[in-house]
């Protein structure tokens, strides 16, 4: 869409190839939620509580900051899915009104961002759990933050794969729905 180039042109042309690395990619990914799965579920109330904070904290502050400096209504319903995945971001805006094409660019922006800062927010906030780490880069700035915390360890990585799963879920509910009472 973005380069003109048409589906079809695009599995013609080397997306066979990509599209078929999927499948080993997400069985590379299933591995270590495998692996990690009795601290998953032993945790699974915290993961869910930390998303549901940090979606509430990450969408009040779009609308207050956008109320605040004047933005229209379109603008700031356009960053609200921000903190979710490509695909489900750009869903969630085409459904509530938003701009998708540029919401891809507050998506890209919030993973960037969060993979370069996060660490040093989180050692600002003193969050050294595996559970903590996990959740906060899964949440604020999915998979590129995830990306990250591969270098924290295989734990945080897999808590903040979870997390990202998650999110993802839950902002297609409660995004949707929200923006019915607030605007």
């Amino acid at each position: 869409m973005i380069f003109g180039i048409s589906y079809h042109e695009y599995r013609e042309n080397g997306g066979n190839i990509l599209s078929s690395l999927l499948s080993p990619a997400i069985v590379a990914l299933a591995i270590p939620l495998f692996k990690e799965r009795k601290i998953l579920m032993k945790n699974f109330s915290s993961i869910l509580i930390g998303v549901v904070i940090g979606i509430v904290a990450v969408t009040s502050m779009n609308v207050v900051i956008g109320g605040i400096l004047n933005i229209n209504k379109e603008l700031i319903l356009t960053t609200l899915p921000q903190v979710a995945t490509m695909p489900i971001a750009l869903s969630i805006a085409d459904q509530i009104g938003g701009i998708p094409s540029m919401t891809s660019s507050f998506v890209v922006v919030a993973g960037i961002t969060g993979a370069i800062m996060g660490p040093t927010v989180l050692k600002f906030f003193r969050i050294t759990s595996t559970i903590g780490k996990g959740v906060g880069m899964g949440c604020a700035s999915h998979i590129i933050g995830v990306s990250r915390l591969v270098k924290e360890g295989e734990k945080e990585a897999t808590i903040g794969s979870v997390t990202m799963i998650v999110t993802g879920i839950l902002i297609s509910i409660l995004i949707p729905y929200g923006t019915k009472f607030i605007f």
